[in-house]
C-alpha cells in the first residue's frame, strides 16, 4: 500500500482491521480518514472543521482511481445515510449511482467506464453543431434543452490532448479538455445568434478558466465548430460581443475532438433536480424567453 498525493492531499497508509486505510493530510495536518475494503467498499470520514473544503470530494476522487486503475476492481461500492445530503452530494459529484434504497440507508456504486470519441457524429438532414463550454456541463446543458430548435444535447469533453478522458482525468487540470456541450439543432427553429445569446446570458466572458465557483482549466469557457462557414459565423458575433467588455476570455476554435462523457453526467439535472447548477433561474428563465425570438 503506498502514499497518494493529488489535489493538494496526501492520503498516507495506516495498519488496520481493514484491507486498506489512509490518513488525509492536507498542508501537514490531518483532516480525516478512509478505509477501502477488499470487498471495494469505501468509508470516509472528515473532522468537522475541514468538511467545505473540498476535502470530501477529492477523496473520493483520488481512492475510486486508485481501486480502478491500482487495485483493478471493475466496482467501487459506498453506503450512506439517507438523509446525509453533504456525502449525497460527494459521492454522485464522483459518478456514483444509487443503486439500492432503503429505509434509513442508500448504496451506491462506481463502475470504470470509458468516453466514446464523436469524430463520425452526423447532426442528420438540415441540422447544424455546435460546442459548447461554459463552465460545469451539467447547467450548461440543461439550458440548451429549454431552447426550440435544439433537437440533440450530450455532455463531454473537448479539444485536449491525452486519449478517452474521463471525468476523473480532465480534473486533474492536465488534460487540457474543457467541460463542453454538444448542441444539435434546426437553424430554422433556433438560429446560431439564439444559440450564441443562450450561451452568453449564461457565462461570465470576462474570466480565464472559472465560472461561479468553479475552478479549473476545464471549466475553461468556449465555442467550437468542425464547419468553417458556421465558425465564420460565430467568429462574427465574437466580435460584437467583445465590444461590451473590456477583457474577453472565451476561446473560439474549430474542434480538435470530443469524447461523450459517461451515462451519469448526460441529463445530470433532469435526473437530479437539485443538483449542483452554476447558472441561476433567473438566468435560466432569460434562456427559455428567447424562444420569443
Amino acid at each position: 500500500m503506498k502514499s497518494i498525493t493529488n489535489y493538494g492531499l496526501v492520503l498516507e497508509p495506516v495498519e488496520t482491521s481493514f484491507e486498506h486505510t489512509w490518513r488525509i493530510l492536507k498542508e501537514g495536518k490531518e483532516t480525516g480518514r478512509v478505509d477501502l475494503s477488499r470487498e471495494g467498499v469505501l468509508s470516509i470520514y472528515v473532522n468537522e472543521p475541514d468538511r467545505y473544503h473540498h476535502i470530501g470530494f477529492d477523496t473520493v476522487r483520488i481512492l475510486t482511481v486508485y481501486a480502478h486503475e491500482d487495485l483493478g476492481m471493475d466496482t467501487v461500492s459506498a453506503t450512506m445515510d439517507k438523509d446525509n445530503e453533504g456525502a449525497r452530494r460527494i459521492l454522485t459529484h464522483n459518478g456514483y449511482e444509487i443503486v439500492l434504497e432503503t429505509a434509513g440507508h442508500l448504496c451506491l456504486e462506481h463502475r470504470k467506464l470509458t468516453t466514446v470519441r464523436d469524430d463520425e457524429y452526423d447532426p442528420g438532414e438540415g441540422k447544424k453543431v455546435l460546442y459548447f463550454a461554459g463552465g460545469c456541463f451539467w447547467g450548461m446543458e440543461k439550458a440548451f434543452t429549454l431552447l426550440d430548435g435544439v433537437t440533440a444535447t450530450c455532455t463531454g469533453y473537448a479539444n485536449g490532448h491525452t486519449p478517452a478522458p474521463r471525468y476523473e482525468d480532465i480534473c486533474r487540470n492536465d488534460t487540457g479538455y474543457r467541460e463542453t456541450v454538444r448542441v444539435t439543432y434546426d437553424p430554422a427553429q433556433a438560429p446560431t445568434e439564439i444559440l450564441l445569446k443562450a450561451f452568453f446570458l449564461c457565462i461570465d466572458p470576462t474570466v480565464k478558466d472559472r465560472q461561479g465557483e468553479d475552478i479549473g482549466t476545464q471549466y475553461q469557457t468556449g465555442v467550437y465548430y468542425r464547419d468553417e462557414a458556421l465558425g465564420e459565423e460565430v467568429r462574427r458575433y465574437f466580435e460584437e460581443e467583445k465590444k461590451k467588455y473590456d477583457c474577453f476570455e472565451v476561446e473560439l476554435e474549430p474542434l480538435k475532438v470530443f469524447y461523450e462523457a459517461e451515462e451519469y453526467h448526460q441529463k445530470y439535472l433532469d435526473k437530479m433536480p437539485n443538483g449542483y447548477c452554476h447558472i441561476t433561474t433567473v438566468e435560466m428563465e432569460e434562456v427559455r424567453k428567447l424562444n420569443n425570438h
